[in-house]
């Protein structure tokens, strides 16, 4: 069975590489590396193929899933919450004509599962938490374009199941952290563990700025847990046609998060922040109930935040 990675070259999706060879995966990366990169793949360079591939372009893609039986579905245009309110439609065009090559391929080829990578943003709107997938369809639409384009992207896998019986799964991780994502240039261009990284260790802010009340509050998934939640969403039979949360129940404020960084780095001053106007859309709460994923693919997080602050971060200091 050969499983191609779409966005294979990227933070998330070369560490899912690495996870899927692991267990004997036949690997096929398909990325057009205008994000990702070809470093990004070294340790499964030798067991894997890649493929130069620009989704957006309709031929070439489907012509090049010709051999192809699963795909992990994670190319998209993505960052961190800065990152959505600069390019909207960017967002919104890109990844949509992503989504339909790839869907459509699947169909010409008879793909056995289509194994798409969503996003918690699609609870942008959710005020009961945890979040649960049953959620999905009672809760308002997003209002980031990012949210908003990734439910669509959802909503096709469920369209082409019905109009053409393509089999799909849905999967939704919560906050990735691990190796791999370098923070931005600005402010939200990444996402908020390399941006506070960065500002802490490098730039020794002193306070530390940091975007609205700093009360906001997440869960952070190690990406070696989403990676093996992904294997199971692209393989299982139980996972068929079916949608599950991928993400640790376990909350933290932003402040939390940055004085554990503060620590972690060895600042001597005392931790002081200085609180900068947030940007739209800035989800205040978002935790997962993964008890689907417990359930039915007896998958759960194993890596606590403290050990993937220390492994993102020593990745940090040795490559950046």
């Amino acid at each position: 069975m050969k499983t191609a990675i779409t966005g294979g070259a990227g933070f998330l999706g070369s560490n899912i590489v690495d996870y899927f060879v692991t267990q004997d995966s036949d690997v096929v990366v398909f990325d057009d590396f205008s994000d990702g990169t070809r470093e990004n793949l070294a340790a499964s360079i030798d067991e894997i193929e890649i493929r130069d591939v620009d989704l957006r372009d309709r031929e070439p893609t489907i012509n090049a899933f010709s051999d192809i039986d699963v795909v992990v579905h994670l190319a998209a245009k993505i960052g961190g919450i800065g990152y959505f309110h600069h390019v909207p439609a960017d967002i919104i065009a890109m990844n949509d004509a992503m989504n339909r090559n790839v869907l459509d391929a699947a169909v010409e080829h008879d793909l056995d599962r289509v194994c798409y990578a969503s996003s918690s943003m699609v609870y942008e709107n959710a005020t009961d938490f945890p979040v649960t997938e049953t959620q999905i369809g009672e809760i308002p639409p997003p209002d980031s374009a990012y949210g908003y384009q990734k439910l669509s992207g959802e909503y096709y896998c469920h369209a082409y199941h019905d109009q053409y019986d393509v089999e799909y799964s849905i999967f939704r991780p919560f906050n990735a952290v691990g190796p791999r994502e370098p923070p931005g240039d600005e402010v939200g261009q990444a996402h908020v563990i390399p941006d506070f990284v960065k500002k802490i260790r490098d730039e020794k802010q002193h306070p530390l700025d940091i975007l609205g009340s700093g009360e906001q509050v997440r869960s952070f998934t190690n990406v070696k847990d989403i990676a093996a939640g992904v294997y199971k969403c692209a393989y299982d039979d139980a996972a068929a046609n079916e949608d599950f949360n991928l993400g640790s129940a376990e909350g933290v404020t932003m402040l939390e998060l940055a004085q554990q960084i503060w620590n972690y780095c060895g600042r001597e001053e005392e931790f002081a922040v200085n609180r900068q106007d947030a940007f739209d859309h800035d989800v205040q709460k978002r935790i997962p109930d993964s008890s689907k994923a417990a359930n039915v693919l007896d998958w759960e997080p194993e890596i606590s935040l403290e050990e993937s602050l220390d492994e993102y971060i020593t990745w940090y200091q040795e490559t950046l």
